[in-house]
């Protein structure tokens, strides 16, 4: 059976330019199915899916929707799309979405698309989402593909046809690369992972493996954790190695990889077993280090490169620090356990290293013992993040809680 190409687009800005997609990715050997995002005018081509389908699933009408403001028009169409494409992919009549748009169109694909799960191939062609400009809104936390248009979408013409054909070819490849690869549950741990905290989770991954564990690991970059957290929601994993919780840091105190809110909570709120580690909580994460305000400049700080510098928190922000974790470790539903390194929670906090601060990182370890619950116990143990034995520790740990892996197929 040939997979689905979901193609979603404002059809009365952009009917003509899908048409011919479409009719390039059925070349390639691929079904369609034609989605119209649109909210303006009269659609240039027929839907598969049209708009006052999408519009009901929204729980409104097409001209409802159609007399909102622009943005309220958008969010309400968003709501729509969300529910017809999980719908669409539930029923298996979609095996990847593809767009072309500016910026509404390309948003309203995008919130589709972030609806389904991680390997389900999307891909937004758009003159919006470059170097230049933000590319968060667009990717969001999943594994979404951007394809730079260079041109506007607006004519078939000697340019945007190459790029169309390009995007045709692209989704048509990665819809059949999907439709022959499966998930297996029951085996996969999620660890955390910065450049800080590489030689610990390397280790632990190798260790984790020779027990026939699979290790994904995710970079808390304030997306990266965030798409932990989601996929640990999905059940995707059986356990759950928080070795470098910094993104709880950068949330608190501004830094640039702010991992939301509800960051450290996924696997406490399913029950899934977890061992959580302090790391690189130490630190926030700033600009350039001659860039910094002055009350900044004033503390320890690491020139990382050249975007980006390591600046060490304050007593008073590592209590705050300890406060928060506690708090959500509190809530779990399930085994966890909390391992803290003595000898430093990061690569450059140790004797000599220009994060080093161990006074600091004594008030870390009275806030965790002050907020925890008694139910949660704290190992602590007289080790850098980074020694050998450590990992080994928290290895240790999550297995006493995890349930054993399941055999891989075949």
């Amino acid at each position: 059976m040939k997979p689905t190409v979901g193609i979603i687009a404002t059809l009365d800005t952009k009917g003509n330019e899908v048409a011919y997609l479409k009719k390039r990715i059925e070349e390639a050997g691929q079904n369609t199915l034609v989605i119209d995002s649109g909210t303006g005018g009269a659609p240039q081509v027929k839907a598969d899916v049209p708009r006052e389908e999408v519009a009901r699933a929204a729980g409104s009408n097409s001209r409802a929707i159609a007399a909102l403001g622009r943005g309220d028009a958008v969010d309400a169409t968003r709501v729509g799309l969300v529910k017809i494409v999980t719908e669409l992919f539930d029923q298996g009549r979609l095996q990847g979405l593809i767009t072309l748009g500016g910026y509404d169109g390309a948003l309203l694909a995008a919130t589709a698309m972030h609806a389904l799960p991680v390997g389900v191939p999307k891909l937004i062609v758009t003159p919006v989402a470059q170097g230049r400009e933000k590319f968060g809104p667009f990717t969001g936390f999943s594994d979404v593909t951007i394809m730079h248009s260079v041109v506007d979408i607006l004519g078939l013409n000697q340019v945007s046809q190459k790029i169309f054909d390009a995007a045709a070819g692209a989704i048509s490849g990665m819809v059949e690369a999907y439709t022959h690869t499966e998930t297996q549950l029951g085996r996969s741990v999620a660890v955390t992972m910065y450049g800080n905290t590489t030689p610990a989770v390397m280790a632990a991954r190798e260790l984790l493996e020779a027990k026939g564990y699979e290790v994904v690991v995710f970079h808390p970059n304030g997306t990266g954790g965030r798409a932990m957290e989601r996929m640990i929601r999905q059940g995707l994993f059986v356990g759950v190695l928080d070795m470098t919780t910094h993104e709880i840091a950068d949330h608190l105190f501004g830094g640039l990889h702010a991992g939301g809110p509800d960051r450290m909570e996924a696997a406490g709120d399913t029950g899934t077993p977890q061992v959580v580690v302090p790391g690189c909580v130490d630190f926030r994460i700033q600009g350039p280090v001659d860039e910094l305000p002055p009350e900044l400049k004033e503390r320890k700080t690491y020139h990382f490169n050249p975007l980006l510098s390591l600046v060490r928190v304050t007593a008073a922000e590592m209590e705050e620090v300890g406060r928060v974790m506690a708090a959500k470790l509190n809530r779990a539903q399930g085994p966890t356990r909390l391992l803290v390194p003595l000898k430093g929670l990061s690569m450059y906090a140790k004797p000599g290293g220009a994060m080093y601060d161990p006074e600091v990182d004594a008030v870390l370890l009275d806030s965790l013992r002050e907020h925890l619950s008694p139910g949660i116990t704290i190992e602590e143990l007289d080790l850098h993040i980074n020694d050998p034995r450590f990992a080994a520790a928290t290895v240790d740990a999550l297995l006493e809680i995890m349930p054993p892996p399941v055999l891989r197929k075949g």
